[in-house]
């Protein structure tokens, strides 16, 4: 027992990744011997019966004879509907003994009714945050529309659940990445467009579209045609203020502020810097804004690394759109 837990201590020292999840464990049970090879050889026929079972429904018991995409297809699929219940396991090591000890069809319908609500969650963040970011929205975010479009409408969870018709192209928060495959990840990347839309809603929307408009003027384009995801680009703004003494939600800087900033900050660390927001922006949302707050905190290292290297560099007003004397 003692060195079946050592094993699962070298094992699961970081977090396995979240893509091909299932595939990761079974990966690391054989190569740490987490599993007997019985067990790991009596999952790996499950999971080919299971792929075969789905031939076999995919041409109405007709055959089990299909091509090599479609194959892999089918494969992929049983393997994502694993991933959606496995990942709901506290841990990689409790989800390991999840998979070794309940049986395989099981697990698969438990997949198919978390990818079926996963599903509908995706359709119901995205609808709110697209309607919440209406005020403020770029080409670039309603572009996701036809994406959108298409996985409601030809998203196949049981033969092709990797194909998802979404592409992911506007960017989240400080670069945040969906690792998840199939309708998980797609709920992960709408549920985040969501709460980013929350944040905006604090803001008001003639005060984002003014600095908008002179953030894009900067680079002799359009509001409409900012590429950059434009809750990161208030926050800037916000983090600005907040971090000269202002108040309230407001997206307006003086080229002052960001002067005092960069004098302020230049002598500090990253991780200071990170600390300070992070006072400021507990100190700002209330109770009610603690989901967005645990959402924010998940990217704060990363934004402030960057604003620090800006400091750094001498470059911070390059991220910002101040207020001119004429505004």
């Amino acid at each position: 027992m003692a060195d079946m837990q050592i094993m699962q201590a070298d094992a699961f020292a970081a977090p396995l990744p979240h893509k091909d999840y299932t595939m990761h464990l079974l990966q690391t049970a054989a190569a740490y011997n987490l599993l007997p090879a019985e067990k790991l050889e009596a999952l790996r026929s499950g999971l080919q019966h299971a792929a075969a079972e789905r031939a076999a429904q995919y041409t109405a018991g007709k055959s089990t004879t299909v091509t090599r995409k479609q194959a892999e297809a089918f494969y992929a699929s049983v393997f994502t509907q694993l991933d959606a219940v496995l990942l709901t396991a506290p841990t990689d090591a409790e989800a390991l003994e999840e998979l070794a000890s309940t049986p395989l069809t099981e697990l698969l319908d438990q997949g198919a009714l978390l990818t079926v609500h996963a599903c509908e969650y995706a359709k119901m963040h995205f609808r709110k945050a697209y309607q919440q970011t209406k005020p403020v929205q770029t080409s670039f975010f309603r572009a996701l529309l036809k994406d959108f479009e298409q996985f409601c409408t030809k998203y196949d969870a049981r033969f092709r659940a990797t194909d998802t018709k979404i592409s992911y192209s506007y960017p989240l928060l400080c670069g945040r990445q969906i690792a998840e495959n199939g309708a998980v990840g797609v709920c992960g990347y709408y549920a985040a467009l969501s709460t980013e839309s929350d944040f905006i809603c604090c803001f008001d929307p003639a005060d984002i579209r003014a600095m908008m408009t002179r953030y894009a003027q900067r680079f002799l384009t359009s509001p409409d045609m900012i590429a950059e995801n434009i809750a990161e680009l208030i926050l800037r703004h916000w983090v600005i203020r907040l971090l000269c003494g202002a108040e309230g939600f407001s997206v307006a800087v003086t080229g002052d502020m960001i002067e005092a900033v960069q004098a302020e900050y230049s002598s500090r660390t990253a991780a200071q810097l990170g600390d300070v927001i992070r006072l400021r922006l507990g100190a700002c949302l209330m109770p009610a804004h603690r989901p967005l707050m645990e959402y924010l905190e998940q990217s704060l290292d990363v934004f402030a690394a960057g604003m620090h290297d800006r400091i750094l560099a001498g470059r911070l007003e390059g991220l910002l759109a101040p207020e001119t004397k004429e505004s």
